[in-house]
This record gives structure tokens, C-alpha cells and sequence, in this order.
């Protein structure tokens, strides 16, 4: 995988805590920063994902209930 470099400007007493997890977990802040970063972005892919499906839903007409009967009708055959 190809990296760049990245700058960026935290307040200190963030800095000191990241410093702090990556010390406690083993992890250098680069790492850290990283899990912390794709963590956040599989969150809100995520929240993309519902808001997505909650719109098929409303265009579809389809509610709760009838995705149990769709499930449970799928899991007989």
C-alpha cells in the first residue's frame, strides 16, 4: 500500500492523550491515528448504508413488519 504524508494541527491536550492510548496500546500515533480514522469512516459508511436502505424502504412503501413477513417467508422455503 502507498502512503503520504499527512499534516495536521490538533490541540495540544489532544496530542497528549494520543500519545498516552499509543504508549498503553503499543501502537505508534501514526497506527493509532489510523485505526481511529478507518474506524470512523466503516461508521459512517454504515450510517450511509441505513440512510439508504430506510429510503428504499420509504420509496417501496415497505415497512417493519414487512420485512419480518419477508424474512420469515425466506427462511421456510
Amino acid at each position: 500500500m502507498s502512503r503520504k504524508i499527512l499534516s495536521l494541527s490538533l490541540p495540544f491536550g489532544l496530542l497528549k492523550e494520543i500519545r498516552q492510548v499509543a504508549r498503553d496500546e503499543h501502537l505508534s500515533k501514526s497506527e493509532l491515528l489510523r485505526r481511529a480514522v478507518l474506524d470512523f469512516i466503516g461508521k459512517w459508511k454504515w450510517e450511509q448504508a441505513k440512510k439508504a436502505g430506510k429510503r428504499a424502504l420509504r420509496e417501496m412503501k415497505i415497512t417493519e413488519a414487512d420485512i419480518e413477513e419477508i424474512v420469515h417467508a425466506a427462511r421456510k422455503k
